[in-house]
């Protein structure tokens, strides 16, 4: 296995594997990588950058809307706030009398 030390634009040292592109045409990231979703930029000049990725299913999109999002945070805040209990069921019907 290569290895190689790169030092960019003032930041400290970083060491990194160099890999090689296989005869299929694959690069093997790593078994840890199993599994990982990755978004694959190929840069000017040839340089491909791998960014993580979490794929959202468009069906579940709604749920990481701003406004859902601030919803979700207050319903949090009201369990936090208002820890669980038994149902006294004699209190419930006569609210729910007293209502009628």
């Amino acid at each position: 296995m290569y290895h190689a030390v790169m030092q960019s634009c003032g930041m400290k040292e970083m060491a990194m594997d160099l890999k090689i592109v296989g005869k299929s045409g694959q690069i093997s990231i790593g078994k840890s990588m199993a599994g990982v979703g990755f978004i694959m930029e190929v840069l000017p000049g040839g340089d491909i950058l791998l960014k993580h990725a979490v794929v959202v299913p468009s069906n579940e999109r709604w749920l990481h809307e701003p406004a859902m999002k601030e919803k979700l945070a207050r319903a949090d805040e009201w369990m936090r706030n208002n820890p669980v209990h038994a149902t006294r069921l004699e209190e419930l019907e006569a609210r729910l009398k007293a209502v009628a």
